[in-house]
């Protein structure tokens, strides 16, 4: 999505908008990925294995995401703060 984002002329917007929409494209990504069995490419070849029950593999990826949006928040937020983003 990046990609696209800059092939349409993304940076054509002040650096101090671009900066921060990337950064928080890069965490709703990873954040999705870890949500649920068919967020990315592997995702189903690993649950379609029989490795993981459904019940478990959403009861972790909610974990997951919990931790990583606490992370994302609370670190995140104040390591935007020390570089002046926010």
């Amino acid at each position: 999505m990046l990609l696209a984002f800059l092939g349409v002329g993304a940076l054509l917007i002040p650096a101090d908008y671009v900066v921060p929409f990337m950064l928080m494209m890069t965490a709703g990504s990873a954040i999705m990925m870890t949500l649920t069995h068919y967020a990315t490419g592997t995702s189903p070849i690993i649950f379609g294995s029989g490795y993981v029950s459904l019940g478990t593999w959403w009861r972790v990826g909610f974990l997951m995401c919990v931790f990583e949006l606490l992370v994302f928040a609370v670190i995140g937020g104040a390591w935007w703060k020390v570089l002046g983003y926010w």
